[in-house]
């Protein structure tokens, strides 16, 4: 079988798996390099060859200068598809990647200064202003991820109990719990939102014609904070935020167990790093101190 017809069903899996948009954009712009890299060279591309293929294709990717954390990426991604080789017998044996280590990275979450300017920056009395600024209380509140929070629909905020009810990674839904501040402030928006929507759209945030509003339409909303503002160069985003909710969690009192079921982590391996983080900052403090 041709290594693009094995791709096209991978892709099928994955959608079937429930894999969001973006998982399988990742996918088809990882295995898009290897292919690419096959016909481009000549190669054979059957998929009983592409054992002879891993090695020299990893060599390749070496010699683009690529960063740590890209040439990691690609390589999650291509094991993924290589897994589902041998598990579907598209391949008799195990195929075999090159070690490539995680890279170590440096999460600077926002401190509470840096939170409260960012806070205080909106014109709640307009409905952009209220809008926007509810949409950072709840990232900075839940530590929801883009996807999650721009699909919120109305009916899946819960304001007498609490929580909203966000559709995850993986087609998995949770709910997470909202303090009476963003109840307040949810509640407020909520009231100026029902002047906009002429044409009862069932998401949560509008534009000022009613319509939808899109991760990018979210992500403009940052960038436009990050023009006003000085955080000391800071690039702002909403991923950012879920760094600075999820310290600040586990800094507060709150246990691992719980932000792992808030963030929607499938495990506590991601979890953990926030509390080793917490814990570097105690002991940062008690050096200070």
């Amino acid at each position: 079988m041709d290594i693009r017809r094995c791709y096209e069903l991978f892709l099928t899996d994955r959608k079937v798996s429930g894999c969001s948009e973006a998982t399988l954009r990742f996918y088809e712009y990882v295995i898009g390099k290897l292919l690419r890299y096959i016909e481009e060279n000549d190669l054979d591309s059957s998929v009983e060859s592409i054992h002879q293929h891993i090695l020299p294709f990893f060599s390749h990717l070496q010699k683009q200068d690529l960063s740590a954390s890209t040439y990691h990426t690609l390589f999650r991604g291509l094991r993924a598809f290589t897994r589902f080789l041998h598990q579907e017998n598209y391949v008799k044996d195990e195929i075999r990647l090159p070690k490539v280590k995680q890279p170590h990275t440096t999460i600077s979450p926002l401190n509470p200064s840096q939170m409260k300017t960012i806070l205080h920056s909106f014109d709640a009395k307009t409905y952009l202003g209220m809008r926007n600024y509810t949409i950072i209380r709840l990232f900075l509140d839940t530590g929801m991820r883009l996807s999650e929070l721009s699909r919120l629909q109305l009916n899946e905020v819960n304001l007498e109990d609490g929580f909203v009810l966000v559709h995850g990674k993986g087609a998995k839904d949770r709910y997470v719990p909202i303090g009476r501040s963003t109840i307040k402030c949810l509640w407020n928006y909520i009231k100026k939102r029902a002047v906009m929507d002429v044409n009862t759209n069932a998401y949560l945030f509008l534009t000022q014609r009613g319509t939808t509003l899109s991760p990018r339409g979210i992500q403009i909303v940052f960038r436009s904070l990050k023009k006003k503002l000085n955080l000391d160069g800071r690039k702002l985003s909403p991923h950012l935020l879920r760094h600075s909710f999820a310290l600040a969690y586990i800094e507060n009192g709150g246990d691992p167990f719980s932000l792992q079921r808030i963030l929607g982590h499938t495990d506590q391996i991601t979890t953990s790093k926030y509390v080793n983080m917490a814990r570097n900052n105690v002991k940062a403090q008690h050096s200070k101190y």
